[in-house]
């Protein structure tokens, strides 16, 4: 069964701005798509506050955790700490319920 990662980036304006920038970019989500695991992303702008929040579907949690690891280590955290973006993750399980 696949997983549901909810990615939030936590942005302040400026963030939000340079985050979608960078998502809807070459190196973004077109990317992340290809990714091996990766099934579907959707990407959400919050109505109340300036965050992003990514929905993803992925074959599991394994292979979401290497592909933020493989992210990490291409600047993604130097990317976030300099534009002043949080970033929290959640791992979700779909039912039939």
């Amino acid at each position: 069964m696949s997983t549901i990662a909810v990615v939030t980036f936590r942005c302040n304006p400026d963030g939000r701005v340079a985050l979608i920038d960078f998502l809807s970019g070459e190196e973004g989500l077109s990317v992340t798509r290809a990714y091996d695991g990766a099934i579907g992303v959707q990407t959400l702008l919050s109505n109340d506050s300036d965050d992003v929040v990514l929905y993803e579907e992925w074959e599991s949690v394994e292979h979401h955790q290497a592909y933020v690891g493989w992210r990490v280590e291409t600047g993604l955290a130097d990317f976030l700490s300099s534009n002043g973006i949080e970033l929290e993750i959640a791992y979700l399980t779909p039912t039939d319920i």
